[in-house]
């Protein structure tokens, strides 16, 4: 993965209201690692309708923090996934862990 995560799709919502866009983030914080943990439950129970549901919900939060080429592999995994093929796990675990560094770190 490339590009890094970055706030500035927050930033153009927010409209430099800084206590919308706190209170955004904290969702985003208080969901992501929560998600995660579904997602990787789900997937370690091969249970790839659920896993993809998961995908679907994370996929957004990739699109907000700005990684365009994250949210088109979470699109593509979600599609494998409610075919029952679990291909692109690996390079999307990679997307989740650099987005939940980034947001230990802000």
């Amino acid at each position: 993965m490339e590009k890094l995560p970055d706030l500035s799709k927050f930033d153009e919502i927010s409209d430099n209201d800084v206590e919308f866009r706190d209170i955004m983030l904290g969702i985003l914080k208080k969901e992501f690692p929560l998600e995660k943990t579904e997602f990787l439950d789900s997937f370690d129970n091969k249970n790839y309708k659920k896993s993809a549901e998961v995908v679907h919900k994370l996929k957004h939060k990739i699109n907000l923090l700005n990684l365009e080429d994250g949210y088109v592999l979470a699109s593509n995994f979600e599609s494998q996934l409610n075919n029952n093929s679990p291909e692109l796990f690996e390079d999307f675990v990679i997307i989740l862990d650099v987005i939940e560094k980034f947001l230990k770190k802000i």
